[in-house]
């Protein structure tokens, strides 16, 4: 599947070249250490490996929240569904800094956080709808439908992907990350890329009103081969979807979690 580089992705990760994502996660660092840390203090076993991915995933979810408060500001307006893509993708928009995954080898560096992230510490527990007036699903949400087209729009943006189109990824993502995009599709230029989506499950976490649309987070987890004949491997990652005043939901971002730390 697609993205910007991560850390710890495993061996047959390792392998994908352009298929996966990451944007900058502020406390990956320290989420890193959380299991040494824990450990010492008499934790261990499944437990221990629970907490840490919790801890770990509540990192990435607010340092989301943080970064898109820093460059929007919060606003008043209420949530509504909308539908998925479009040729609404309002110009400039301002996302996390997204980036197309790429993999990198195991035991390579994690990429540095941006500087509005790196006061971010990962709270104890993972937010709750409730503990933020900004982050929240509202009562009349339709998840389960929304989870649906976000399953089907995952497919979908793989296989655009695949097929190296610009144009076509127009519809479905935001210009801003579109222009991350364009480097790297350059540089693959004709290669071919054939991505198997085998095992796709889906998660909403939360929805956040800005200044001028909505923000949505899904955690998307299961199983891609990228070569046919290929062994599948393991995937974990929390998508950024951006709903603009006037328009559907658009891809922004995403961070991967590494596969040692995923739930």
């Amino acid at each position: 599947a697609a993205g910007a580089a991560t850390a710890g992705a495993a061996g047959a990760a390792a392998k994908s070249g352009a298929s996966r994502w990451l944007g900058p996660i502020a406390g990956i660092a320290a989420g890193l250490g959380i299991a040494a840390l824990l450990s010492s203090m008499g934790l261990s076993g499944a437990f221990l490996e629970f907490l840490s991915s919790a801890l770990l995933i509540a990192a990435v979810v607010f340092a989301i929240m943080f970064i898109v408060r820093r460059l929007r500001g919060a606003g008043p307006r209420t949530a509504t569904q909308g539908a998925f893509g479009g040729a609404n993708n309002a110009p400039g928009q301002q996302q996390q800094q997204p980036m197309w995954r790429e993999s990198l080898q195991p035991g390579a560096a994690a990429p540095a956080a941006p500087a509005a992230a790196a006061p971010v510490a990962p709270p104890a527990v993972l937010p709750k709808v409730g503990d933020d007036t900004n982050w929240f699903v509202p009562g009349d949400f339709d998840t389960a439908n929304f989870l649906k087209q976000a399953k089907d729009q995952f497919v979908r943006i793989q296989a655009v992907w695949d097929s190296g189109s610009t144009d076509g990824l127009r519809e479905f993502l935001t210009d801003d990350l579109i222009t991350e995009l364009k480097p790297q599709l350059a540089e693959r230029g004709a290669a071919p890329n054939k991505t198997e989506v085998v095992l796709l499950n889906a998660e909403m976490l939360g929805i956040e009103t800005v200044s001028d649309g909505h923000l949505a987070s899904v955690r998307f987890s299961g199983m891609l081969r990228e070569a046919p004949g290929a062994e599948a491997f393991r995937f974990e990652e929390v998508w950024n979807l951006f709903k603009p005043a006037n328009g559907g939901w658009l891809l922004a971002g995403i961070q991967q979690i590494p596969v040692e730390h995923a739930s």
